[in-house]
């Protein structure tokens, strides 16, 4: 096959001499293996699903593009979907078109558009890598990304332990960190690939774009070294991390699905550099931290029963016994009605089974959690709650069973009638 005249083992030749087959992170890993290329249709996508096309035979690589439409630019957006659809079909590289509605979910969840696109867009190719059953995903993020990136983390706020540009994962990878983007350029220039321009990328409205556009040209007019040890600083902040994380892997800190807590006294005994990495390393599981997430939380440690808001309708809540952070869908109010003709009754958004035996089989009963004003045997049950020590979270999921407008029973508190237990799922 020839491109532009030229044969395909030319034009390998070439491109390893343009872009340096050394500068090529993880190419060991590419090899024998199917990737999916996240594929823009911009100069760095570009570049790099055109430098995988050609050393696929070689390195026996199996290779997918998947482009995501992010319903953000209307016409310019179809028009960048059609150009990948064009440049795909020259070079028969199977393409996967994902559409996604950015804008309705930064409305949803009050995100930034580029956090929104992110989130999605990384959703939107897992979607895909899995489909196919793939081995990576290659982004076109390089050595400039990765910089500019450090710029962008302080300005927004970061710890110092997070200012490296891209943490590395098992299944992105990113062959081009450490090529520039001046290499990437030459090397559109030498193969004459035509790729779009998101007009969004020449607008300093967004902190990356100003730091993209005048930042780093002064830099590297300056001192083209100063990049190197901004790379640098970097690193070492990605060798803190490391350390912290091998430091505190003893840390009683728990994940769940929608949910993540720490014993409240081992987090206060530790110093308060150790209390900000291991509340980030909570909420980094469930969203985007920045700098003043991890402020605000630190603030309520002082306190007992306080709650804030946090980013995707995740609630940060330092309690008696324990600090942790929960989607809102785990405290929803919910009420359901046992009718006689019911012995078990399933609650979905606890997960639990409720039995009736003796009179309460046949009973008309109501079972829901807790609310203002509840009273047992004429006490409040809050008051009961706060004395038994129970956390917040945990009392707002009680299960709590009424009949006849009375309160009967209260999960793990006020268990008085026999008949009512809760059960295993195994029922």
């Amino acid at each position: 096959m020839k491109i532009n005249g030229k044969s395909m083992r030319s034009l390998v030749r070439e491109n390893r001499s343009i872009l340096f087959d050394e500068q090529i992170i993880d190419i060991d890993k590419l090899k024998n293996s199917k990737v999916v290329v996240a594929f823009s249709g911009g100069r760095d996508s570009v570049a790099l699903l055109h430098y995988l096309y050609l050393i696929s035979k070689n390195y026996n690589i199996d290779l997918f593009a998947c482009h995501v439409n992010h319903g953000i630019r209307g016409e310019m957006g179809e028009r960048d979907e059609n150009f990948c659809k064009s440049f795909c079909g020259k070079f028969d590289i199977p393409l996967f078109i994902k559409k996604i509605d950015v804008p309705s979910y930064v409305r949803r969840f009050n995100l930034s558009v580029e956090d929104a696109a992110r989130k999605l867009r990384y959703q939107a190719l897992f979607e895909v890598l899995q489909k196919l059953d793939a081995d990576y995903i290659a982004t076109a993020h390089h050595f400039d990304d990765i910089v500019e990136t450090f710029f962008v983390k302080v300005f927004t706020g970061s710890a110092i332990y997070n200012l490296k540009g891209f943490d590395r994962s098992d299944r992105v990878l990113r062959p081009f960190a450490n090529v520039e983007r001046i290499q990437i350029e030459k090397y559109i220039k030498h193969n004459k690939l035509e790729y779009v321009d998101d007009e969004t990328n020449f607008s300093s409205d967004y902190v990356r774009n100003w730091v993209r556009l005048k930042i780093i040209p002064e830099i590297r007019n300056y001192n083209r070294g100063y990049l190197n040890n901004i790379y640098s600083i970097q690193e070492q902040s990605s060798e803190l991390k490391n350390f912290l994380h091998n430091h505190l892997a003893d840390s009683p800190l728990k994940f769940e699905q929608f949910l993540a807590h720490i014993d409240k006294d081992y987090l206060l005994s530790k110093s308060i550099f150790e209390r900000r990495f291991l509340i980030a390393k909570m909420f980094e599981r469930f969203f985007r931290v920045e700098k003043k997430h991890i402020d605000n939380a630190m603030n309520l440690l002082g306190g007992t029963s306080k709650r804030i808001n946090m980013p995707d309708r995740f609630i940060f809540e330092v309690s008696m016994n324990k600090v942790i952070i929960f989607h809102k869908d785990l405290i929803e109010k919910f009420i359901f009605l046992k009718k006689e003709s019911d012995d078990i009754v399933f609650l979905p958004k606890l997960c639990k089974y409720i039995k009736f035996d003796g009179p309460l089989k046949d009973a008309v009963l109501t079972i829901r959690n807790r609310k203002d004003g509840d009273r047992v045997d004429g006490l409040k049950l809050k008051d009961i709650l706060i004395e038994k020590k129970i956390d917040k979270f945990d009392r707002d999921r009680l299960v709590v069973v009424e009949k006849d407008g009375k309160i009967i029973w209260v999960e793990n508190v006020w268990e008085v009638n026999e008949n009512i237990k809760v059960i295993g799922m195994e029922v």
